[in-house]
C-alpha cells in the first residue's frame, strides 16, 4: 500500500534567465576586426625604411709603388701544341764564284843523263883459246837511265895496254834490249894474252 506523504510538497515557478541580445555577437565581432586593424597598421608603422645610399664618390688611388720583380730561376720548360706544316724556305743558291788557280812555278826540266852517267856496269876477264888466244871480258849492266839500252846506243869500247901504250882495241854492244831498272848480261872478246897485257880499261861510248 502506498503512503503518501503527509508533507506538503510545495513547489515554486523556475527564475527565467536573461534573454539573448541579438546585437552583443555583432560588437564583439567588430571590436575583434578594430583590434585586428590596429595590431597591423601598428606593425607597419614600426617597419624600417628603406633608404638608398647615394652613389659613392670615387676617391684618387695612390700611384702603386714598383716592387722590385723576382728575376725567374731559369728551368726546364715544356711546351706542347699541336702539329703545325712550317712552311720550308730554301736559301737561295749562291753564285758560284771562280776559285783562283795558283799556278805552281815551273820547275826547269832535268837534262837526260847520258848513258855514262846511267849505266851502271861491272867486269870480269877470262883467257879463252878458242877459236883463237884472246880475253874474254863478261860484263854485267843495270839500267838506271829513263830510256831503254840495247844495241842501238849502248857501246862499250875495251882497250889492251902495254908499257904505257894502247896495243889492241874493241868495242861491242848487247845484244838484247835492257829495260829501265831491269840487267843484262854480255860477252866481248879482246884478241891477245891477259899475262901480255899489262892493263885492260872497258869504257861506255855516249
Amino acid at each position: 500500500m502506498t503512503e503518501e506523504s503527509s508533507k506538503i510538497r510545495l513547489s515554486s515557478a523556475r527564475r527565467s534567465g536573461p534573454k539573448e541580445n541579438p546585437v552583443l555577437p555583432f560588437a564583439v565581432v567588430l571590436v575583434v576586426l578594430t583590434i585586428v586593424l590596429v595590431v597591423v597598421f601598428t606593425v607597419r608603422d614600426e617597419e624600417p625604411e628603406i633608404r638608398i645610399p647615394p652613389p659613392a664618390t670615387p676617391t684618387a688611388t695612390p700611384p702603386a709603388t714598383p716592387t722590385p720583380s723576382a728575376t725567374p730561376t731559369p728551368g726546364i720548360v715544356k711546351h706542347a701544341s699541336d702539329w703545325i706544316d712550317a712552311t720550308v724556305v730554301l736559301p737561295p743558291t749562291p753564285t758560284p764564284v771562280p776559285v783562283p788557280v795558283e799556278r805552281s812555278p815551273n820547275r826547269a826540266p832535268r837534262p837526260t843523263p847520258s848513258i855514262s852517267q846511267c849505266a851502271a856496269f861491272g867486269w870480269s876477264s877470262l883467257q879463252a883459246f878458242s877459236p883463237s888466244a884472246q880475253v874474254k871480258i863478261d860484263i854485267t849492266v843495270t839500267n838506271r837511265c829513263p830510256y831503254e839500252l840495247g844495241p842501238d846506243n849502248l857501246w862499250f869500247d875495251i882497250t889492251g895496254w902495254r908499257d904505257g901504250g894502247r896495243v889492241q882495241s874493241v868495242r861491242g854492244h848487247p845484244f838484247d834490249t835492257i829495260r829501265r831498272g831491269r840487267t843484262g848480261d854480255l860477252s866481248i872478246g879482246l884478241p891477245g894474252s891477259l899475262d901480255w897485257y899489262d892493263e885492260i880499261t872497258v869504257v861506255v861510248l855516249d
